[in-house]
């Protein structure tokens, strides 16, 4: 009887069970690789993207702290600083930041992107630009005309009541990190004002007499938005 049971189940269980073949070894690793191929890059990209969004959301956190500190200790905020045609100023924007941020080194004729400017990098790796002049056009910011309105240099709006101007400086999330323009190009590439396009490292943020929020719709969406 116990032979007949072992020889049942050897039958039924004792058979070898073949294993794959070289040629399907092959294919099954060229599926692997083909949706590798298919797949790594997005989530690369949306990796990328994730660092942009999250530092852009950093670094308006910080400078509207710093608007919102100095405004509380000093009374008063970033548009009644002089305006950067004189950026040594104690009192000019770059200096406004400048003292109340966590900065890591300076530089006064810092060139990229075809500008010079006061600009200070700060001990989490980010880049911040004070032009002395600034003009977006079609995706592409360069310093053509128009600073911030100071105390003694006010505007006046269409119906000719006295305004001051909001301040545009530049911010790079990553600091000297790529992708970034090459030296001496004739300015920054940025999303336009309504473009759809990724988001990228390097931001135009506008500067009023309280707060700090990104130009445009790309930058906004990057920093308001959900994921």
């Amino acid at each position: 009887m116990q032979k007949y049971i072992k020889r049942m189940i050897s039958k039924k269980y004792g058979k070898h069970k073949r294993g794959f073949t070289l040629a399907e070894a092959l294919i099954t690793l060229v599926i692997i690789g083909v949706i590798a191929a298919l797949t790594i890059p997005s989530i690369l990209i949306n990796t990328e993207q994730n660092e942009y969004r999250s530092a852009l959301k950093k670094a308006l956190s910080i400078l509207n702290q710093v608007i919102e500190l100095n405004i509380a200790l000093e009374g008063y905020g970033p548009i009644e600083t002089v305006g950067m045609d004189t950026p040594d100023d104690e009192d000019s924007l770059y200096n406004f930041f400048r003292k109340r941020m966590n900065v890591l080194s300076t530089s006064t004729s810092f060139n990229e992107g075809g500008t010079e400017n006061y600009t200070f990098f700060t001990v989490d790796g980010m880049r911040y630009e004070f032009p002395e002049s600034i003009t977006i056009n079609n995706g592409t910011f360069s310093a053509d005309n128009g600073h911030c309105g100071t105390p003694d240099e006010p505007s006046e709006d269409t119906e000719g009541v006295e305004r001051k101007d909001p301040c545009v400086i530049i911010v790079d999330v990553n600091g000297q990190r790529k992708p970034n323009p090459q030296k001496d190009k004739s300015g920054y590439k940025v999303p336009a004002a309504t473009s759809k396009s990724k988001i990228l490292d390097v931001y135009p943020i506008v500067i009023t007499d309280k707060s700090a929020f990104p130009f445009g719709v790309v930058g906004q969406r990057a920093a308001f938005q959900e994921k």
